[in-house]
């Protein structure tokens, strides 16, 4: 909803300030209410607020000045006071001139104006909230005009019917120009009248009496006009007034039809059309713009902004000629065709762009564009004497005209801000050869100005040229990296001996004597910055480059690269992790890196991550990358602490298909049956001592603690690796694990204490363990032999005596006894006896004795050099008598009491021929020299 805009025409008579400025403009409430007390103000500017500032305090006017040579003299009438009355003043009071002046300067009141809006802020969609609404080329309609002449109750005068309609005729020829024959204004009725309002009266009441009498009210595209029969001013110096709504109806009330009337009754239709008033940049400084601070204030505390003073604009300063409105309120109102002004939008480099006369016909004759710094909007529009231009666009106010929309209002930049003398600016346009720079720093030079164009170069604030425009483009241009946000800047020198750079809204170039100029993207600049910026890896040394495996790029620094992936990011590489990246295969091997090197590790290492693995660096072992299984392995060892840094990378080859990573303490293998396992210290060895991969095979685990006794483990394909503290570690594998196993574990014979050695009598291997021996050939296969057993194997001879081992000890013999059977012979024991072998030719003896039953366990091993080269092996009940010619027979009691009694193998009986035992019976025994016979009353020896 448009705001009701009451504008009130004020022409007054009073002394010419000093300053030769117009008063400030007052908005203070809805209604029209006319103050009878004014006085000049100090000063004529308004603040830069987002809405315009009231009347100045009341002050004696200063001491008048003359006019300048050839200048009417003129002078203004007092504002009425910000403090006045019970009813606030509406009224800001223009300055008129002298009498017979055809020079006045012109002041509006509004009822509900529409707020001055953000310097430099764009109307319409894109405007800020501090804006106002902006019309659009849909505003179209001819304003129906009711004209009333009316006689005053207390002056009569005669009012020229003529005169009137010409004024409201000139009034619209002008708009419709403006608006390409959309808007104009026609008068349907005209109607002469007596009032009860007087010429005394003010004139907001005296309209107000008028309209009720005629009934009139607003609505779309009509207007009320009235004539009073009293010549000017009105009540409070006014010349004329007029009310709007909703910008395309309003009413106006007029003097006598005088030398003024068509300029201000087309001005106050500009305001019943929805514009606001033409206002200059004024400053102390002479600064050609302003940045506005977030108060709203002006950052030169010396600026402000003067009211009306533009006088190259209808809205501006009053005048007899009508010049056109400046291209802000055309764009703001909804003007023309539409085409007429060219938006370059938001500037990023150095653009050209002529201009033609703005009061002309041609389409895109003025430019708009948008600093891209501060987002303010500037248009430049070339003023030439061309139609409603002519009388004006003259000397130095004929050229290229710099403005700014202020909301409904608009704002000149000045060649020169300062304040300037009498009411029109002399200079008011930019010349050839002048520049004109934004107060963020776009620069506007006016490079020629002909009779019908201007040619001007807009190089942007923060412009790219030169070998950064080179880089950016290089580097994608704004797609890329957008458009720069600062200039170049060369933070530690000259540019030819420093590095310089220029910031971008997504990258920031470089350039680098003897290196070159580059961009350096937003996703490089984490991955710098984490590697030291220029500190750690030096400046870009070429462009992005991509198409890496992956769908990777990289860029290149004087001391290393930092590459990027949309998964891990941009982070760089350098030095002995470069080269061990190279080493563990690049992209494919290990993937991109996914941060920077990182210190503090276990012994003072660092590393630094990649996608598929870390590469890790210390002093002693240098850099070298782990991944994979590598890595799981390496935390099975226990990181550092446990096999230390890498030493190498991963080297395939090994025998069975083996790959291996070295590290300080240890190495880790893989095969991909058994996956990667670390070998290390005592396990090491050991492997090396079994064989290494033909001897037991790749490792399947990492060693394992908490074994009986305290030991500890490492499992191989073909075996396993056992270590306690007082064994050390050795493998066991293959027959002698199932020996090892069949002998009790470590309870049984406890922990290997070496590997096996072969070249024992008759082809055999042992392996030691704490508690005994496993032994194995071909044909025996794998078996334990500790303890008893083993003493007693070594009574019996060992191999040669009664070959190797072929079982494992097996109890639950009569009596509780155990054996153990080797090739030749088996091992007995029992808790009384011990262990004792048993060979082949006593044991049928044993045998024919009732073994256990009959006499016992033996107690001994064989003994010989008995008398004619006998043997004998002890039982516990007996003995077993061996020689060549009589084999081996067991005598046992009474049977060995008697043989002691007659002289043992000396006295003639010579050595049993058979078993002489009481086992199954007593029975006669026979002797090499006789026998013995068994009775009731003894045994009895018979000799031969």
């Amino acid at each position: 909803m448009k705001t009701a805009l009451f504008a009130a025409l004020v022409l007054a008579l009073a002394s010419v300030p000093a300053t030769g400025t117009a008063p400030a403009h007052a908005e203070q409430s809805p209604t029209p209410v006319a103050t009878a007390t004014a006085t000049a103000p100090a000063t004529a500017t308004a603040s830069a607020t987002a809405t315009a500032a009231p009347a100045a305090t009341p002050t004696a006017p200063p001491t008048p000045e003359a006019p300048a040579p050839g200048a009417d003299a003129v002078q203004p009438t007092p504002s009425p006071s910000s403090t006045a009355g019970a009813s606030p003043s509406l009224t800001t009071v223009e300055s008129l001139p002298v009498e017979g002046s055809d020079e006045p300067f012109i002041a509006h009141t509004f009822e509900n104006p529409p707020p001055v809006g953000k310097k430099g802020a764009p109307a319409g969609a894109a405007a800020t909230s501090l804006s106002t609404e902006s019309y659009s080329l849909a505003r179209s309609g001819d304003i129906k005009v009711r004209l009333a002449l009316v006689q005053l109750a207390d002056k009569k005068a005669t009012i020229s019917q003529a005169t009137a309609q010409a004024a409201i005729t000139t009034t619209s020829s002008y708009w419709k120009t403006m608006s390409n024959d959309r808007l104009s204004m026609t008068v349907t009725k005209v109607e002469s009248r007596t009032s009860k309002a007087t010429s005394t009266q003010r004139y907001p009441d005296m309209m107000n009496t008028i309209a009720g009498e005629l009934g009139w009210t607003p609505s779309p595209y009509t207007a009320l006009v009235v004539f009073v029969s009293t010549p000017a001013p009105l009540s409070d110096g006014a010349y004329g007034a007029g009310w709007s709504y909703n910008g395309t109806s309003g009413k106006v009330i007029m003097p006598l039809p005088g030398a003024l009337t068509n300029s201000v009754l087309t001005h106050e239709f500009g305001h019943v059309l929805g514009l606001n008033h033409a206002q200059s940049l004024q400053c102390g400084s002479g600064a050609q713009d302003v940045a506005t601070k977030a108060d709203g204030t002006f950052a030169d505390s010396s600026c402000s902004i003067r009211e009306y003073g533009d006088s190259l604009d209808l809205m501006g300063v009053s005048q007899s000629t009508r010049p056109a409105i400046s291209s802000t309120l055309w764009t703001y109102g909804g003007f023309g065709r539409g085409d007429e002004i060219l938006d370059a939008g938001v500037l990023k480099d150095v653009k050209k762009f002529t201009l033609k006369a703005w009061a002309g016909t041609d389409a895109r004759r003025a430019v708009k564009f948008t600093d891209p710094v501060s987002g303010e909007v500037y248009f430049l529009e070339l003023r030439l004497p061309v139609g409603y231009d002519t009388a004006k666009a003259v000397n130095l106010n004929s050229g290229v005209k710099i403005v700014q929309p202020l909301g409904a209002y608009s704002l000149v930049l000045l060649p020169d801000s300062r304040p300037f003398a009498g009411y029109y600016n002399p200079s008011q346009t930019w010349q050839a050869g002048q520049t004109f720079s934004t107060h963020a720093g776009t620069r506007v030079k006016i490079d020629s100005i002909s009779a019908t164009a201007a040619a001007v170069t807009i190089t942007a604030a923060n412009a790219v040229t030169g070998v950064f425009r080179d880089a950016w483009l290089q580097a994608g241009g704004e797609t890329s990296l957008g458009y720069s946000t600062s200039d170049v800047t060369c933070p530690y020198g000259a540019a030819a001996s420093t590095t310089c750079h220029q910031a971008f809204q997504r990258g920031v170039v470089y350039s680098t004597p003897g290196v070159g100029t580059y961009a350096v993207k937003t996703a490089y600049m984490s991955g710098w910055k984490d590697a030291g910026w220029q500190q750690g890896i030096g400046y870009p040394t070429g462009a992005e480059s991509c198409g890496l495996y992956g769908g990777g790029c990289y860029q290149p620094f004087q001391k290393g690269n930092i590459y990027y992936s949309t998964a891990s990011g941009a982070h760089a590489v350098v030095g002995v992790y470069w080269n061990a990246w190279r080493d563990a295969g690049w992209q494919p091997g290990i993937g991109y890196p996914t941060g920077a090197p990182s210190c503090g590790l276990y012994g003072g290492g660092c590393f630094q991550p990649f996608q598929k693995g870390n590469i890790y660096y210390s002093t002693a072992s240098g850099a070298h990358a782990v991944a994979g299984a590598y890595w799981n392995a390496w935390k099975a060892a226990g990181w550092q602490p446990g096999i230390g840094y890498p030493t190498g990378d991963p080297v395939c080859g090994l025998s069975g298909g083996g790959c291996s990573q070295s590290f300080q303490k240890g190495n880790v293998y893989y095969t991909a049956a058994t996956g990667a396992h670390a070998v290390s210290g005592a396990y090491a060895t050991a492997w090396t001592a079994a064989g290494r991969q033909p001897g037991m095979g790749y490792p399947t685990g990492a060693p394992a603690c908490g074994l009986y006794g305290g030991g500890c483990f490492q499992p191989f394909q073909k075996g396993n690796i056992y270590y306690s503290t007082a064994s050390g570690a050795h493998a066991v594998t293959g027959a002698y694990w199932n020996a090892w196993r069949e002998a009790g574990w470590q309870p049984g014979i406890g922990y290997p204490t070496g590997d096996p050695v072969c070249g024992l009598s008759g082809g055999g291997c042992s392996q030691s363990f704490q508690k005994g021996n496993v032994y194995y050939t071909a044909a025996t296969g794998a078996h334990a032999v500790s303890g008893a057993y083993a003493t007693a194997w070594t009574a019996a001879g060992r191999q040669p005596g009664i070959g190797y081992p072929i079982g494992a000890p097996t109890c639950g013999l009569y009596g509780g006894g155990c054996y153990q059977p080797f090739e030749k012979s088996n091992i007995y024991y029992s808790t009384a006896s011990g262990a004792h072998a048993v060979t082949s030719r006593y044991f049928n003896s044993w045998r024919a004795a009732g073994f256990q039953k009959g006499v016992g366990y033996p107690t001994g091993p064989e003994k010989c050099g008995l008398y004619g080269g006998g043997c004998y092996q002890p039982f516990e009940r007996g003995n077993s008598y061996y020689t060549a010619a009589t084999g081996a027979n067991m005598i046992g009691e009474p049977y060995r009491n008697a043989w002691r009694l007659a002289g043992w193998q000396s006295g003639g009986l010579g050595y049993p021929l058979a078993a002489a035992v009481a086992y199954n019976g007593y029975r006669t025994v026979p002797f090499q020299g006789g026998s013995m016979i068994y009775s009731a009353t003894g045994v009895k020896v018979v000799r031969k």
